[in-house]
């Protein structure tokens, strides 16, 4: 079985009301997320998400979870997803640090 294929989705997911932080100064109404799908040679596909919490409260944010699988999807090309340990080694190796990003796709191997 081999990663044939890794498609990412944004999405703004609403907040059922407001959520503020810092006596008020961030105030959250939705959140970025990503999904993201993987599929194999197999017709087996696997399914990931990332949705931190907004650009002004910590480093992760939605557009570098994207960035971030931009930049990895080609290293996991060609990879057996059950081989969890080799997929976050690759991973490790083509971009240090950056968990959030790394999550969706440790989930939908």
């Amino acid at each position: 079985m081999r990663i044939n294929r890794i498609t990412a989705w944004q999405l703004d997911l609403p907040l059922n009301r407001p959520y503020s932080l810092s006596a008020g100064r961030l105030k959250f109404e939705r959140l970025d997320s990503t999904f993201i799908r993987i599929d194999t040679d197999e017709g087996v596909s696997g399914w990931g998400e990332a949705c931190p919490w907004g650009h002004t409260y910590l480093p992760a944010h939605g557009h570098g979870v994207r960035a971030g699988i931009e930049t990895l999807s080609p290293a996991l090309l060609g990879l057996d997803p059950r081989g969890i340990d080799n997929v976050n080694h690759v991973m490790d190796s083509r971009l240090p640090g950056h968990q959030y990003v790394k999550s969706a796709l440790d989930i939908a191997c």
